[in-house]
């Protein structure tokens, strides 16, 4: 994705040695060695990330930032840094979770979603060929909101020619109580929103100056499956190399009550996954 126009900041952060050392081990001088050490090691990575990226010819710059205490403060950094070098774009890696982990972990990348309104690209850590060339087989998870059409303008610049993309429609056979505001505040509006959904999206990927094949499904959740989940699954079936979804804000008892359906998709994504919020900045460029 870098170029020679391309401007990269990459940024480091360690954990405060607060946060892993025992209380009794916890002495002025304890805690000053443990800092020196997090830092110079942070300061190789960084210095190791920008000899990988040198070869793109993008203009690099790094930054460390640190200590910081836990993910949620990592990620609130990351966002003000964002906001204030105006990024188009966070790339962030994933660690995977499983379990009560998967469940409870807040992640970097997920907690991120909470405080930027920046498209953001998750990369996991077992991404494996996904991550090997650029993505040809980019997957659109569209649920007819502004939002997923959003995502789909900004995830067709990263579409090189002959990419092939698919436009996913999952329904869900369980409730789903955003549905219900829906239908109580629109009762007649209730034709076919998958076709309606599709029909809109087909529309943009369908824009001239884009040679590129395109598809598209409508899927269901099975039994104990999410939308997330389901996602993840149709993805593997058809060998996405990158899943493109949109972020809404929801509010009041629906937010508490719903979540995040892409903090679910992060969790459980194992390719790269780029979030874009609805009312984020649509500037991104490959």
């Amino acid at each position: 994705m870098c170029s020679a126009s391309t401007h990269v900041l990459v940024l480091g952060f360690f954990e405060h040695p607060y946060a892993y050392m025992m209380p009794h081990s916890r002495t002025p001088a304890d805690v000053h060695a443990a800092f020196d050490e997090l830092r110079h090691d942070e300061a190789s990575v960084l210095s190791d990330a920008s000899g990988a990226l040198a070869c793109t010819g993008a203009k690099i710059e790094t930054r460390l930032l640190g200590p910081a205490l836990g993910n949620r403060e990592i990620a609130a950094a990351i966002a003000r840094v964002a906001q204030a070098w105006r990024a188009d774009l966070i790339v962030v890696g994933a660690a995977p979770a499983h379990g009560i982990f998967a469940a409870l972990a807040t992640k970097v990348s997920v907690a991120l979603s909470r405080y930027t309104h920046c498209a953001i690209l998750i990369v996991p850590a077992h991404a494996g060929e996904a991550c090997s060339h650029s993505p040809q087989r980019i997957l659109f998870g569209i649920d007819g909101s502004d939002a997923s059409l959003n995502a789909l303008r900004v995830g067709m610049w990263l579409a090189p020619p002959y990419a092939e993309l698919l436009a996913l429609y999952i329904e869900d056979r369980g409730v789903d109580l955003a549905d219900v505001q829906q239908f109580l505040l629109e009762p007649a509006c209730r034709v076919s929103r998958s076709a309606k959904a599709l029909r809109r999206a087909m529309a943009l990927l369908s824009k001239p100056g884009k040679n590129v094949r395109i598809e598209t499904r409508v899927s269901h959740t099975r039994l104990m499956e999410d939308v997330a989940q389901a996602i993840v699954r149709e993805s593997r079936q058809w060998g996405a190399d990158l899943i493109v979804t949109g972020a809404r804000d929801r509010h009041g008892m629906f937010a508490w009550i719903d979540g995040h359906e892409n903090e679910r998709l992060a969790r459980a994504v194992d390719r790269p996954l780029l979030v874009v919020h609805a009312h984020g900045d649509a500037r991104t460029r490959p």
